[in-house]
């Protein structure tokens, strides 16, 4: 629970050197300090091992035990959750957050409680398919994971088969969209192009992945909420590509997926795919909806819009120092991913080739503006792209905020 006003206090006047923090105390040790945010009894522990209880900030003590045995994909999902929260500290304190913010509206919290208020992207997908489909991919437990790794991946483990999407990948296109299309909702283009650096961050791993207690600016209303329908119809896309996967049969048997190599400590099950599989998750993503027409071009517009992000990452993040994009090694080259999709949809395509070939020439454009704002900043910043921290849109960020002093 919470440090009382009267413990931050004591301890305040009883260690030399302490300071009050946002959210506790900061205390100093040989080496550096200790944030010191919360105490829980030995009631609040009881019964879990000192393991679990690192969980317990942001799992409920139900939630911890059902960990101690898988028993299907929920309880596999939920493990790949907290297992992705407890190797990062900050992800800790977002998710503690995260907690208050919900435990002050009187509701119980659960960490899988927490994550079903975020299930629309895939519930709202998932209305958009025929009742058979629809059926099949109701039974896959789906959804974000605080994961630092920009990723959506279908798995088949031994428990059950999950569709999980990180966090970060959300993070990523929603600053994106604001530097691609945020010249058509008014904002400023020194914002877009920070929007810009934001994002290849994030692929790059460098930025603090905790907006949600450092927001990097606040747009107005009307604009926030134009920008998140389109990051919604990506989102949409995304779920829908990994759904595709698991439709047409594409996931690895489980003895398959044993020996695969793993790629982090919490996710040894990744799947990788053929081209012609990605290919066709790319289309039957869009022609597996069947319900109405602007569902349809909302939707596709959210793929190709994916697609241009993941070329941009491609082509030009080696030339700005960003890390390859995860799936790049192994999926085909997203540029051919768009005119393969473009050529597969026909005349049901909502767009034409010249409008395609438009978006490949913005992201030509963006890339020499980002380079240029990295070289103006290079007296700022030695490594703009690789420092750990934070960029702001200058001018929907009314003064930095310092880190564990005002948030």
């Amino acid at each position: 629970m919470k440090l009382s006003d009267e413990l931050v206090h004591a301890i305040l006047q009883k260690i030399p050197g302490s300071k009050k923090a946002y959210d506790g105390v900061l205390l100093p040790f040989e080496g550096g300090t200790f944030h010191l945010r919360n105490v829980f009894s030995e009631k609040d522990l009881e019964g879990l091992s000192d393991e679990e209880r690192s969980f317990f900030e942001f799992c409920s003590k139900k939630e911890i035990i059902r960990l101690r045995s898988i028993n299907g994909p929920h309880d596999y999902l939920l493990r790949l959750r907290a297992n992705a929260i407890d190797v990062s500290p900050r992800a800790v304190r977002v998710m503690a957050s995260r907690r208050k913010k919900h435990e002050e509206g009187g509701r119980p919290w659960s960490l899988s409680h927490y994550y079903h208020s975020k299930d629309h992207y895939h519930k709202t997908y998932i209305k958009l398919l025929n009742k058979e489909n629809r059926k099949k991919v109701k039974s896959v437990p789906s959804g974000l994971a605080y994961i630092d790794e920009v990723n959506a991946l279908c798995i088949k483990s031994l428990a059950g088969d999950v569709v999980l999407v990180s966090e970060s990948l959300e993070y990523f296109y929603y600053f994106m969209t604001i530097a691609f299309y945020g010249n058509k909702y008014g904002i400023e283009w020194i914002d877009r192009v920070d929007a810009l650096i934001i994002a290849t961050r994030i692929i790059r791993g460098s930025e603090s992945l905790d907006f949600d207690i450092d927001p990097r600016g606040e747009l107005p209303h009307e604009t926030e909420r134009t920008i998140q329908s389109l990051v919604s119809r990506q989102m949409q896309f995304t779920f829908g590509h990994e759904y595709a996967h698991y439709l047409c049969g594409h996931i690895p048997s489980a003895d398959t997926l044993m020996n695969m190599k793993s790629t982090a400590p919490f996710m040894s099950e990744l799947a990788l795919y053929s081209h012609a599989l990605e290919y066709e998750a790319d289309y039957y993503a869009l022609n597996n909806i069947e319900v109405k027409r602007d569902d349809f071009e909302g939707v596709m517009y959210g793929a190709f819009s994916v697609l241009i992000y993941l070329h941009f990452i491609e082509e030009y993040g080696k030339d700005v120092g960003s890390r390859s994009f995860s799936v790049s090694v192994t999926h085909p080259s997203a540029k051919d991913r768009v005119y393969n999709l473009y050529s597969k949809l026909g005349k049901n395509a909502p767009v034409n080739k010249r409008a395609i070939d438009e978006m490949f020439s913005v992201a030509q454009e963006m890339s020499e503006v980002l380079q240029s704002r990295i070289e103006y900043l290079k007296d700022q910043y030695d490594d703009l792209l690789g420092f750990y921290g934070s960029i702001y849109l200058p001018t929907y960020k009314k003064g930095i905020k310092k880190d564990r002093v005002d948030f």
